[in-house]
């Protein structure tokens, strides 16, 4: 790559590539992003870049597909992917999703002004005032994880998930973030896990991803991963982190919902991005500034 550099993640699991950063001209990195996906056989070129260099993948053909809101340091984050496999492109599930989001801003405030005002709300989203808190009842309890809950965690994310982007079903994995960049919060109910979430933070951009989120069959409708979404948000911002996100499945009503609903904002659909159960996802991108 003569003239440019970029700092590659290439994903096996999710088949697609991930340039996380460039210096340089894009197009000097292009072509050599192509021959790499072709190689790797990925269908999925995904690039992360700041307003002032999102002209560069989008003159070589990559389509903007969401924005993460303050993910720099508190300056926007744009997202162009290419699609060497053209099937890889295509949402097969786009009208579901749509009615997803729709019904989401439905419910929450103000959601037909901004809905009428943005026009598209797939490509601008909107910012809404969280309107609803839930407590816990008295016999559950919210707390961080710690490294004596890693195998239960374990295992009621490998029931959970059959397949997963990441391997939460391994012990070891869970131990292993929990000492890097990774905050686990849970719901108990009468000395049980019920409900778990976690938060990636990534303290050179003041970011952070909410993500991981699960709730046990029986105890789910009744407003846990609110709970902890807000357990994290609180913990964020008292470490200083600027803005939370979350990449969640553009299908399931019930965790968009539940985002919306916290005042997240909807800001993007990254088509077929993830490997979830037995085929790729859609994933939604919601957003919220904590300071």
């Amino acid at each position: 790559m003569p003239g440019a550099r970029a700092e590659l993640v290439i994903d096996y699991y999710n088949r697609r590539i991930k340039v996380m950063d460039f210096t340089g001209l894009f197009e000097e990195i292009s072509g050599t992003l192509e021959a790499l996906a072709e190689a790797e056989e990925m269908g999925k070129i995904i690039v992360y870049t700041p307003p002032e260099k999102g002209h560069e993948p989008k003159n070589c053909g990559y389509a903007e597909e969401g924005t993460i809101r303050g993910y720099y340091a508190g300056k926007d984050c744009h997202i162009f992917s290419s699609y060497p496999k053209n099937s890889r492109g295509i949402s097969f599930h786009k009208e579901k999703e749509d009615q997803v989001i729709k019904n989401c801003l439905r419910k929450s405030r103000g959601a037909e002004k901004i809905l009428q005002k943005s026009g598209d709300s797939r490509k601008k989203g909107s910012w809404i005032k969280q309107y609803e808190k839930i407590r816990l009842p008295e016999e559950y309890t919210l707390r961080p994880a710690v490294q004596a809950d890693a195998s239960t965690m374990a295992t009621l994310y490998s029931q959970g998930f059959q397949f997963y982007p990441t391997p939460l079903h391994m012990e070891s994995y869970l131990l292993k973030t929990m000492d890097s960049n990774v905050l686990y919060f849970l719901v108990e109910k009468q000395g049980e896990i019920v409900s778990l979430a976690s938060a990636e933070m990534d303290s050179e951009t003041g970011s952070a991803e909410i993500t991981d989120c699960l709730t046990v069959p029986s105890e789910r409708g009744k407003g846990l991963i609110k709970e902890l979404i807000t357990a994290l948000e609180k913990e964020l911002s008292y470490r200083n982190f600027l803005s939370s996100y979350t990449l969640c499945r553009a299908s399931s009503p019930g965790i968009n919902a539940a985002f919306a609903s916290q005042g997240y904002a909807y800001t993007g659909r990254l088509v077929n991005n993830c490997r979830i159960e037995r085929g790729f996802e859609d994933m939604n991108i919601w957003c919220k500034r904590l300071k």
